[in-house]
């Protein structure tokens, strides 16, 4: 074999041993698959819990020390004093429709359940004419926010138009709100015919909530 061939030999090997490492190297790119693309997190998602036509009423926020805070019509309020009016009215109708999400109280238990019974000490005699008998003090009576609302109501009924008529707000069996008007009851404030005695009836309702409880 002479030199030509040889060469020629080694030439033709160099490139095929090139051309089969650009073939290897396009196929192993082929089996990649492409990366996948991350969600982008800034992109809204909605509130799936709601149905359509639902409305927000507000949002409740608790500070890292403890503290309450609302938002409402895109506004933080931090107390009772940055509410507007209609704010207020709105949330003390809100406060009226979660009374049947809350539990009733259970009544205290007796006395004789929670304390041991105290020694008895010796005492002396005690003298007929001088009974040692302790007044009975009147256990005071706690009323409802329901109660509460109507003693405002009650107050500013005289100078409205309806002072002549029997309107009271009182508790039902299953912590609903009924107005009482005469003979006639609704279940909500919403259930009455008549928008000026929802306003009148909202209107105490801003003023129980403006007063210290």
């Amino acid at each position: 074999m002479d030199t030509t061939t040889i060469f020629l030999f080694l030439v033709f090997a160099s490139l095929g041993a090139a051309v089969g490492a650009l073939l290897q190297r396009a196929q192993n790119r082929r089996s990649i698959p492409p990366p996948s693309q991350p969600s982008d997190p800034e992109l809204p998602t909605g509130n799936k819990l709601a149905s359509e036509g639902d409305v927000e009423i507000l949002r409740a926020w608790r500070t890292l020390s403890g503290r309450v805070w609302l938002q409402m019509d895109g506004e933080r309020l931090n107390g009772k004093e940055a509410l507007k009016p209609d704010q207020g009215r709105r949330l003390g109708g809100l406060l009226l429709d979660l009374r049947p999400w809350l539990e009733k109280a259970p009544a205290a238990p007796a006395a004789s359940e929670t304390q041991p019974p105290l020694a008895v000490a010796a005492v002396p005699p005690i003298k007929k004419e001088k009974p040692a008998v302790d007044p009975i003090k009147p256990v005071p009576v706690l009323k409802s926010i329901v109660e509460q609302i109507d003693d405002v109501l009650q107050t500013i009924l005289p100078a409205s138009p309806y002072k002549a008529r029997d309107i009271h707000l009182t508790d039902g069996p299953c912590g609903e709100v009924f107005v009482k008007d005469g003979l006639t009851k609704y279940e909500g404030i919403d259930a009455v015919p008549e928008p000026e005695l929802q306003a009148l009836i909202r209107k105490a309702v801003s003023e129980w909530d403006k007063s210290p409880h």
